[in-house]
């Protein structure tokens, strides 16, 4: 075998391990670090948890304004170009918060951000996989969804660390470069959408053909899946935009600043470890059972936070970290199993922008709330509330049958 047959052999992988660095950037650093910041960012500008909240709101509305553009965009640009560029601008807005001086700095960048990201991450990246990987797709997806809990994990220690012995701004600044290396130098040199466009062949062989990503796709009707799968994102992103409260939370019971990170990293290993287990599980049980046991996880773990002492919090939050599984796993698998090839792609988007829009409202009204009550409980008796409600709209999403082309 040459070492060209050898590198078609191996592309898929080097394409997973691409997205899992995109995924792991635009997730696991922009969403899921973004609660180590809100606290200290708080005390340094003397503004509400809303307000620096609005910074993730207003972050989510332009990734919905310009996901709106994503399929058209990626038919007409090569992915090897968009994608660096687009990691750059992240990740140079990102350093540049190390150096503001007023909230106001925040919202800017979150526009700028907001705007690129989702060629970062977003539907770009279940794409890739579904036309790569026409064999164990769940397993694989679900590793580019683990590397967010990853990342997460570990940069949110790592932040905190900082935070406690330099200063958040220090801290901010080393993620923004950590974003640049994670986006630029390896997308250029290796992504793809297309395994044809590489002269490859996607691991499993040609069981179909590959998911259009331009003028193949064709519109969803507005029907029950189209309404579930849109409930289903917002469930799950009410649920996981209250991962960055965890700092919060610990504080107010009364941690010192370390340890409140640390609920928000063990949440992170809990996510890693949902995407490696419930990918697996994806392509034994299916998506719909799948989702079924994630959404009574994280109902339990919201318990938990209410009723648990320092070390049962502990495990909480690792169990909460379940929720990122139902909002960034599932949804697309949900739709491959209830829409055709051609459906595909604006499936992916229609739950996307439900995602970013979810996340866009319940990031201010969860700071808004805590503002008003003083308190989680409330909220965390929302996010039982919450779970019951997308375990409906799974078992609604199936109540049509998948059209074959």
């Amino acid at each position: 075998m040459g070492k060209s047959d050898r590198l078609k052999r191996i592309y898929p992988w080097l394409i997973l391990v691409s997205c899992c660095l995109l995924q792991g950037a635009g997730l696991g650093i922009i969403s899921n670090c973004a609660g180590v910041f809100y606290v200290p960012v708080m005390e340094d500008f003397g503004v509400s948890m809303a307000s620096v909240s609005l910074y993730v709101t207003i972050n989510n509305v332009f990734q919905c304004i310009s996901t709106l553009f994503v399929i058209k965009i990626i038919g007409r640009f090569k992915v090897k170009n968009l994608i660096p560029l687009s990691g750059l601008v992240v990740g140079l807005a990102q350093i540049s918060l190390a150096f503001s001086r007023s909230i106001i700095h925040w919202y800017v960048c979150a526009v700028i951000q907001g705007v690129f990201i989702v060629y970062v991450t977003g539907i770009l990246i279940p794409l890739a996989v579904s036309n790569w990987f026409t064999k164990r797709a769940g397993f694989a997806l679900g590793m580019t969804a683990m590397s967010a809990g990853l990342v997460g994990a570990l940069m949110s220690a790592l932040l905190g660390v900082l935070i406690a012995r330099y200063s958040w701004r220090a801290a901010i600044a080393v993620s923004g470069i950590v974003i640049v290396i994670m986006t630029v130098p390896m997308q250029y040199l290796v992504m793809d959408l297309v395994p044809e466009n590489k002269g490859c062949v996607p691991f499993g062989g040609f069981a179909e053909a590959p998911v259009p990503t331009d003028s193949g796709s064709k519109r969803i009707p507005f029907d029950i899946r189209f309404v579930s799968i849109v409930m289903i994102a917002s469930c799950a992103s009410f649920s996981a935009i209250f991962n960055n409260q965890l700092p919060a939370l610990g504080l107010k019971r009364g941690l010192t600043l370390v340890a409140p990170t640390l609920l928000l990293s063990l949440n992170m290993f809990g996510n890693m470890s949902s995407k490696i287990s419930f990918g697996a599980l994806n392509d034994s049980l299916g998506a719909k059972r799948t989702t079924l046991v994630a959404c009574l996880i994280v109902a339990l773990a919201s318990f938990l936070l209410i009723a648990g002492g320092d070390l049962v919090i502990c495990f909480a939050a690792f169990l909460f970290g379940f929720n990122s599984v139902i909002a960034t796993t599932q949804p697309p698998l949900l739709a491959k199993e209830v829409y055709s090839r051609r459906e595909y792609p604006m499936s992916l988007q229609v739950a996307q922008i439900s995602v970013r829009l979810s996340y866009a409202l319940f990031a201010f009204v969860e700071g808004a709330l805590y503002d008003m009550w003083g308190e989680f409980k409330p909220i965390l008796l929302l996010q039982i509330a919450d779970c019951a409600l997308c375990m409906v709209f799974v078992f609604l999403v199936y109540s049509k049958r998948k059209k074959k082309a």
